[in-house]
C-alpha cells in the first residue's frame, strides 16, 4: 500500500466532519465507509454538473483517510496514489476559481 497526504492545515485545526462534508457536496465526491476504520472512506465517483465521472473500474481501490491536518490517500502503487492526489488537488483548486468569480 502506497500513502500520498494532501495537507490542508499545517497547525491540525480543521473538522474533519465538514472537511468530509466539503468533499462530498462540493466537489461531488462519492464516499462509502470503510467498516470499522473511523474518518475513512473508499473513492468511487465524482459527480460534476450532474453528471457521475467514474474515478476507479471498481469499488475499494483508493481509501481515504480524513484526520485534523487533511485526507491521506491510501491504494495500491505510488503512481496511483500520487495521481489521485494530484486530480484531488486540480478539483480544490478550481472550485476556489469558481468561488471567486462567482
Amino acid at each position: 500500500m502506497t500513502n500520498e497526504k494532501i495537507t490542508l492545515s499545517k497547525t491540525g485545526e480543521l473538522s474533519v466532519g465538514k472537511l468530509i462534508e466539503y468533499f462530498q457536496t462540493v466537489l461531488g465526491v462519492m464516499l462509502s465507509p470503510v467498516k470499522g476504520q473511523y474518518n475513512t472512506y473508499w473513492l468511487s465517483a465524482r459527480t460534476v454538473d450532474g453528471k457521475r465521472l467514474e474515478v476507479v473500474d471498481g469499488p475499494k481501490y483508493y481509501k481515504l483517510v480524513f484526520d485534523e491536518y487533511g485526507v491521506e490517500i491510501v491504494c495500491n502503487g505510488m503512481f496511483n496514489a500520487y495521481s489521485m492526489k494530484s486530480n484531488i488537488v486540480q478539483w480544490i483548486k478550481e472550485e476556489v476559481a469558481a468561488r471567486k468569480v462567482a
